[in-house]
């Protein structure tokens, strides 16, 4: 199973490897998806640990990426390599791009203020 933790605030954050092999991809979307399934409706992280993201990493991404959208569960990435790793993500997806962060609280915080109730913010 990923390492993976739940925020105070109720965010989900799934910790995975950025150099990614595609021997353990179908184990990672397997396991991302049953974190999803156990957290229903709960906004989602996935931080990419590493230095380059692996075509097998990108995948998995966009994959989950794809599973929150027909949710409709908030999802942003922290991913390494900034404006290189949101380039990468960007060319795999194929729908709206993911929201990709630098930081983990920066995503949390983006993915809080997607899901926060209308007028909470008031």
């Amino acid at each position: 199973m990923l390492p993976s933790k739940v925020t105070d605030s109720g965010v989900l954050i799934i910790r995975l490897r950025a150099d990614l092999d595609i021997g353990s991809r179908a184990t990672a979307a397997w396991d991302i998806d049953d974190l999803l399934a156990a957290h229903r409706a709960a906004p989602v992280v996935l931080e990419l640990s590493g230095e380059a993201l692996s075509p097998a990493a990108v995948s998995t991404v966009v994959r989950a990426h794809r599973t929150c959208l027909g949710a409709g569960v908030p999802l942003a990435v922290v991913a390494p390599g900034g404006a290189e790793g949101r380039r990468a993500l960007e060319a795999g997806v194929g729908v709206p791009a993911p929201d990709v962060h630098a930081t983990a609280a920066q995503a949390v915080a983006a993915v809080e203020a997607l899901s926060a109730p209308i007028g909470a913010a008031a």
